[in-house]
């Protein structure tokens, strides 16, 4: 079925005037949610890519609608030993590039659940996960290492700003310098476009809070500030001092065959 007749039997399902549907999809309340879902898509087309098709298959996994059980975005499986990694897909958080008058520079990829846990959910969910009511209450709306494997984003969502509402991209010079310094200081014909296609990946439990990594917990209520185990809501990616590339844990895509290798210890 072409995509055209998908989405008019879209629009006819959810009766949606199809001459509205561009104005519809504008809506600054929608438009995050499209672009976090779409962006699982493009993972799993960059992935496809990248892996050799003998070895890995990728698959974008159906939403679980079932509360309370967190959802996996995409799998990526090894053939021969039929392992599989578990990747989230997160983009950068608006307007979270920041450059520094030493040369540093950061963006802050937004990593939290889309839906906070309730009081009951808590109770429910934390013997599962092995943590205290009390500790998952105060972090109800974070992530632990072992919901998934993996975290992968793209940087561009950072040079993203709102203007009545509406999501524009507004890099600033900083911004385009720090661009061109990932691109090797070459001049970028089209800098969006590249900001989108630098995409990075991290295992999960090199982002949780833990005391060998120095993250530390914010949360005001946190008894273990140093070592609670949970995901920032905004861990954040440095890059050298150079601005080539990001730090580890954090790596390019393209690289991540040797990562998935060496989770799935094959």
């Amino acid at each position: 079925m072409s995509w055209q007749r998908k989405i008019q039997e879209y629009c006819d399902k959810y009766n949606i005037p199809l001459e509205y549907l561009s104005d519809t999809l504008y809506e600054p309340k929608v438009v995050p949610m499209i672009r976090g879902k779409s962006f699982e898509f493009s993972i799993m087309i960059s992935l496809q890519k990248i892996l050799p098709e003998a070895d890995w298959e990728v698959e974008k996994v159906p939403m679980n609608a079932q509360q309370g059980m967190h959802d996996v975005d995409v799998i990526v499986r090894h053939k021969d030993t039929g392992k599989e990694l578990s990747i989230e897909c997160k983009l950068a958080a608006k307007g979270k590039f920041r450059t520094y008058n030493n040369g540093d520079s950061t963006v802050r990829v937004k990593c939290m659940r889309s839906r906070t846990l309730g009081e009951k959910m808590v109770k429910q969910l934390a013997p599962k996960l092995k943590v205290s009511v009390d500790q998952l209450s105060v972090h109800n709306d974070q992530y632990l290492p072992k919901d998934f494997d993996l975290v992968v984003t793209s940087i561009g969502n950072a040079f993203y700003e709102t203007n009545d509402g509406i999501f524009e991209w507004e890099p600033t010079e900083r911004g385009i310098s720090f661009l061109e310094s990932l691109n090797k200081n070459k001049e970028i014909s089209d800098p969006k476009d590249f900001a989108f296609n630098q995409i990075y990946i991290a295992p999960s439990y090199a982002l949780a809070i833990e005391e060998e990594n120095g993250i530390q917990c914010t949360r005001k209520k946190c008894t273990k500030n140093t070592d609670c185990g949970f995901i920032p809501n905004y861990p954040i990616i440095k890059f050298n001092n150079k601005n080539e590339f990001p730090l580890e844990p954090w790596i390019p895509i393209e690289n991540s065959e040797e990562l998935f290798t060496s989770l799935i210890n094959i």
